[in-house]
């Protein structure tokens, strides 16, 4: 299973070679429910877009396919980068205090990188969503995080409000 709730930043940042290669997308980073609502999906998009040209950029010589954003909506389960910042995305932006992520986060290492989404407002508790499946009706109740090869962790798995994603090579 990629869920892991005992894997931190730090251990996986060693996992992937970190060597200070960090870039940072604000999208809403005030503590309030976003009001302008097409403001912050263009935002949302372009960061998503971003990460995606700079994965594809970086890595091109590991990669067998490039990311690609489109492979999400062509249901592409392969390209667990698209998959992991639209459905993370998308929870954040449905599930959150405040409706939108603060900002997406891009750790690059020697051996892989780090995906981070954060959301500001209350956390959630990512065990009692994944053991109980909560918002099955609503998603997919976190079966994409389950199934994937990538690891996926949180800045605290009792009360999250950072989503990870790390895929080492």
């Amino acid at each position: 299973m990629a869920l892991d709730f005992s894997t931190t930043l730090q251990n996986a940042l060693e996992l992937i070679g970190f060597r200070g290669n960090y870039q940072q997308f604000i999208i809403h980073d005030k503590e309030e429910e976003r009001n302008n609502h097409d403001e912050i999906i263009g935002l949302y998009g372009n960061a998503k877009w971003k990460i995606i040209d700079i994965l594809n950029q970086n890595y091109s010589s590991v990669l067998k396919d490039k990311f690609d954003l489109y492979n999400w909506l062509n249901n592409n389960t392969g390209d667990e980068v698209s998959y992991f910042l639209n459905e993370a995305g998308s929870n954040v932006l449905n599930h959150s205090e405040f409706k939108a992520p603060s900002g997406f986060h891009l750790w690059m290492g020697e051996n892989g990188f780090i995906i981070g989404i954060e959301q500001k407002g209350r956390g959630f508790d990512a065990e009692l969503v994944n053991e109980n499946m909560v918002k099955k009706n609503q998603g997919s109740a976190f079966q994409f995080f389950r199934n994937c090869k990538s690891k996926i962790f949180f800045d605290d798995h009792k009360d999250a409000r950072m989503v990870f994603m790390a895929t080492h090579f």
